[in-house]
């Protein structure tokens, strides 16, 4: 395993390099620090025991089928208890998990919460499924072995109401790709499991999610909930009313935009009207309110009744499920992707309008997984993982040069030539002030012809080298296939299928969060 400082290379979008460095603090952007001290301090929060124990009945209706692990029963009990918190992650139900990041990703949680619990105020982790998104083209790709597998289909509700029905035919692609061997024989058996256990897309993720993360005794939370709704209907009468999202948030992100791009921006109102097959947005109305598509109406006294009696039926878009996560959950910190914490970073006057308690957003390790043979190749060839974010034709360069027996410089041939026209510019100028400009003109036209001869010198050079060549930019593509860092493209499944507790140690030996380094680990 090896480990560069996220610092060290342009990878984060500024608002997030900036948040890591302690830039946006000492900005007054925002008042937290971004250390393990802080996210500590966090157990002060408020929590409420009525939401506790509403939270804690929805665990365990939730997990009343399952057969639990001795520490998913710990960990279900714990939370009951006054002074037990969390930390937590998100994702959309992306079918059987889909890129790299979303295990590692979980996985972050799992060591942090480990690390700040203590025997007085256990920390647990928890995953919350993002069932009440609509977008299905987002989460129904996976790219194993480098081959794409789509599953066919539309949705206009709430993804994790979809029938199991819509995902026969992707789930006997996987089984097909992933072929007869005994390599895949676990793997398989667990997402066949999913799918056979699983009545809509929200129990198969979460059946194949408790199955890899079952005995680390990760708790998860599916919100899609009437009980877990009525704790969110005050805000979703506020929100409506009031519209406090768009009113409290406007100041402080005119003062972000004026320097970094806006990840979210608020509408007026920050809901959705849902149904099985239904997810359309709220507006205002002349006289009340109704879906962005005017295909619903409710007057000010029928929006009132229609979330006391179906809080389920109201749900939050993306700004405000930060809000209602954090009714639910006793949060000391939310792990998430740079694009995930850039909008976090937006929110916290939209949590103080909502008199709630904002945990520490924190940013989840990025990991790039390489074959034993390219890890290896790329020691011996001195060549520094940070150089792997450059562009390829500046380290295919780098790489020739060190490979080379020759100087490919002519640097010195440079120096000299500046020296030389020098000094006749300064005879010129004795003779006619005006053949300075000839003496300069010349000098530039030796300057690109003896940059012209080393592009030359380095080109034949690089004809030499083509094996090494060849090897460093297929390792480059792998890491970033089209430009797009692996993590956030390939499957974990091959991973897993090969050696699910090795490759789970290995993120567990990673850096700390707090380290903020980005991981290459070596399987």
């Amino acid at each position: 395993m090896n480990s560069i400082n996220s610092n060290s290379v342009k990878f984060y979008p500024k608002i997030i390099s900036d948040y890591l460095s302690g830039e946006l603090k000492s900005k007054n952007i925002v008042d937290w620090d971004y250390s393990e001290e802080q996210v500590k301090s966090n157990m002060k929060r408020q929590y409420s025991s009525k939401n506790r124990a509403i939270v804690y009945k929805a665990f365990l209706n939730q997990y009343a089928s399952f057969e639990l692990t001795e520490k998913e029963a710990l960990n279900i009990e714990l939370f009951s208890k006054e002074g037990c918190f969390t930390i937590t992650t998100g994702h959309q139900l992306v079918l059987v998990g889909g890129p790299m990041f979303f295990y590692t990703k979980i996985m972050d949680v799992i060591k942090l919460a480990k690390k700040i619990s203590t025997p007085e105020n256990p920390v647990l982790p928890v995953f919350w499924m993002a069932s009440e998104d609509h977008d299905y083209e987002e989460i129904s790709t996976i790219n194993i072995f480098g081959k794409k597998i789509t599953c066919s289909g539309d949705n206009k509700g709430p993804v994790g109401r979809i029938s199991k029905n819509q995902f026969e035919g992707f789930f006997k692609d996987v089984n097909q790709l992933l072929g007869h061997g005994e390599e895949f024989y676990q793997i398989k058996k667990l997402i066949n499991k999913a799918f056979d256990s699983g009545k809509n897309l929200s129990q198969i993720t979460r059946v194949f999610v408790r199955e890899l993360f079952k005995d680390d005794g990760l708790l998860i939370l599916d919100a899609d909930s009437p009980d877990l709704k009525t704790l969110f209907s005050e805000v979703a009468k506020k929100e409506l009313f009031e519209e406090v999202t768009f009113r409290s948030s406007k100041k402080h992100l005119n003062r972000l935009k004026s320097e970094y791009k806006l990840q979210a921006k608020p509408r007026e109102i920050n809901l959705f009207y849902i149904e099985n097959s239904v997810r359309k947005r709220l507006v205002k109305a002349e006289g009340g309110f109704s879906t962005s598509d005017k295909s619903i109406f409710w007057t000010h006294s029928e929006m009132k009744g229609l979330i006391a009696d179906s809080p389920e039926k109201i749900s939050p878009n993306v700004i405000l499920r930060t809000v209602y996560q954090e009714i639910l959950l006793p949060d000391l910190a939310y792990v998430g992707g740079a694009g995930e914490i850039a909008y976090w970073l937006e929110l916290k006057p939209v949590f103080n309008a909502f008199q709630l308690d904002f945990p520490v957003p924190m940013v989840r390790n990025s990991y790039f997984v390489l074959k034993n043979k390219s890890y290896i190749w790329l020691i011996e060839k001195k060549i520094q993982f940070d150089s792997l974010f450059d562009d390829i034709d500046l380290q295919v360069n780098k790489l020739t040069k060190e490979l080379s027996t020759s100087i490919l410089s002519l640097d010195k041939e440079v120096k000299f030539l500046e020296e030389f026209y020098y000094s006749i510019k300064l005879k010129g100028e004795k003779i006619n002030p005006q053949l300075e400009k000839v003496v300069l003109g010349e000098e530039k036209r030796a300057y690109v012809a003896l940059k012209n001869l080393e592009r030359r010198f380095l080109n034949a050079e690089k004809k030499n080298h083509e094996q090494e060549i060849l090897k460093l930019k297929i390792i480059f593509h792998k890491l970033f296939p089209n430009g797009i860092p692996s993590e956030r493209v390939d499957s974990f499944i091959p991973l897993i299928a090969k050696d699910a507790i090795g490759f789970k140690e290995k993120i567990k030996a990673s850096p700390s969060l707090f380290e903020q380094k980005i991981v290459f680990i070596e399987v």
